[in-house]
């Protein structure tokens, strides 16, 4: 996951993180095109009739001067996991390849394989992204295994993700972690 899209709204006074990590909205307040910005500008907006408060972007050095309240911290750290959730949901959904059959993922064609798995039939005729391909009970039950495999590798990596993001005691430390999928 690259962290050089997010950013925070900071009280630039009183050095404080008041809202969560997100990437820059489009229009803010009274100021559109937010992210055609650079970083300099962004971090203070005086110039836009905003006094004291600045977007600061988290892999910046200048969020080291910044501090959160708690809740502003668990409000990340809960939106981080959200962010590393999708990301989770995104990865697993990819398709697999099985002998040249491009099998999907998601939940009906685990539900489908899953009710031809308890069957007994010698030749199963399966639509696949790629077409249609004939598999015995022996493929089916590996194509199965294939995917529940793919699956718990990405919720093993997410949930390794989340015992770090709750390890974090400031927002500074979320550049610690490893969000590799």
């Amino acid at each position: 996951m690259n962290l050089n899209n997010f950013y925070v709204l900071v009280d630039t006074e009183k050095k404080l993180i008041i809202d969560k990590i997100q990437t820059l909205p489009q229009d803010w307040v009274n100021i559109s095109g937010l992210p055609n910005y650079d970083d300099e500008k962004l971090s203070n907006l005086t110039w836009a009739g905003h006094k004291n408060l600045g977007w600061i972007n988290i892999k910046s050095t200048k969020i080291k001067n910044f501090s959160s309240s708690s809740a502003n911290l668990q409000l990340n750290k809960n939106e981080f996991k959200q962010l590393i959730s999708n990301k989770r949901k995104e990865k697993q959904s990819y398709p697999i390849l099985y002998k040249r059959a491009k099998i999907k993922t998601d939940l009906k064609t685990r539900y489908s394989l899953l009710l031809l798995k308890l069957s007994n039939r010698d030749q199963i005729n399966f639509k696949c992204i790629n077409g249609y391909y004939t598999f015995n009970q022996l493929e089916i039950c590996k194509i199965c295994d294939i995917i529940d495999e793919q699956i718990q590798k990405y919720f093993d990596i997410e949930k390794n993700i989340y015992e770090q993001i709750d390890k974090c005691g400031s927002v500074q430390d979320f550049f610690d972690i490893n969000y590799d999928f």
